[in-house]
């Protein structure tokens, strides 16, 4: 990480034809255990935290479901058809730290699906 790097965005891009994916959970710490993210587990019933984009319009697309979480009452579910759509919030980040990324993450489909989960500054 450069040395003049202050954040850093973590991003879900999903679609599933034509099943969903289920996201809950969503957890960034520094070395010392301390969260990083707001609304992780999507508990406040919304995407309040989150940033969502939907840049082709793709149909099923993502909201807060109390269907399928892994923990709690509320999941992200997205079904996205056709394109991806996405996921995304920026935190607070310390050059030379070391961080945790962990996320619970399921498909209610054996067919083919699309998940890529990146950070970046």
């Amino acid at each position: 990480m450069a040395p003049n790097i202050t954040s850093a965005k973590l991003m879900f891009a999903l679609r599933n034809d034509p099943a969903y994916w289920y996201l809950d959970d969503i957890s960034v710490t520094n070395s010392l255990g301390i969260q990083l993210l707001s609304n992780g587990g999507f508990e406040l019933g919304t995407l309040s935290g989150w940033t969502y984009c939907n840049p082709s319009n793709a149909p099923s697309s993502g909201a807060i479901s109390s269907a399928n979480s892994h923990t709690g009452s509320y999941s992200y579910t997205d079904g996205s058809v056709g394109s991806s759509d996405y996921l995304s919030q920026t935190f607070a980040v310390v050059p030379n730290n070391i961080y945790s990324v962990t996320f619970w993450l399921t498909s209610s489909s054996n067919s083919a699906t699309f998940a890529l989960v990146t950070i970046g500054a």
